[in-house]
């Protein structure tokens, strides 16, 4: 009875939590999957057989880029001035800024100055005029006689003599 009981025990050991397929080389069925495995393994494959092609394309493409590159580099060469160049780059705007600013600068002093020396003149030409002496105006006109400013001098005091007749 006893062996009967352990046979019995090991029967139920057996087909209870057993698995039905015990030879691992029997062909077991994957079920409903197996058809998707296989089209992800397709897709898959025609994603790497794409990326390839791509590659492949890119190697092309930049292998006649750098033939370009080196064509241009060659015209460039031959065409460009190998000297230094002084005022290049963004040093060379500041420079030419500064300069820009300085000579407007000059300009406006140098006007300013010119402005008050005409003043100086018109008022010298109109106490000449005021003090009635045509000695004094003829020695006037002889110190100016062989400068560039006789004219000047003249229109100055031609004006002036014309304001105090009126």
């Amino acid at each position: 009875m006893r062996n009967y009981i352990l046979a019995m025990v090991a029967i139920c050991l057996l087909a209870l939590p057993g698995c039905g397929n015990l030879s691992p080389r029997q062909q077991q069925d994957i079920g409903p999957n197996e058809g998707q495995i296989g089209e992800i393994e397709s897709m898959a494959n025609s994603n790497k057989l794409e990326l390839g092609k791509l590659q492949s394309q890119s190697e092309i493409q930049n292998s006649k880029l750098d033939k370009i590159q080196q064509g241009l580099a060659n015209i460039q060469n031959i065409n460009e001035n190998t000297g230094v160049q002084i005022l290049s780059g963004s040093g060379g705007l500041i420079v030419s800024l500064i300069g820009i600013l300085a000579a407007c600068v000059m300009v406006i002093h140098y006007r300013g100055e010119a402005k008050k020396q005409e003043k100086v003149a018109s008022m010298l030409a109109e106490r000449i005029v005021s003090w009635n002496e045509p000695q004094l105006e003829d020695e006037v006109f002889q110190a100016a006689m062989y400068t560039d400013v006789e004219e000047n001098v003249l229109n100055l005091i031609k004006k002036h003599q014309i304001n105090l007749q009126q």
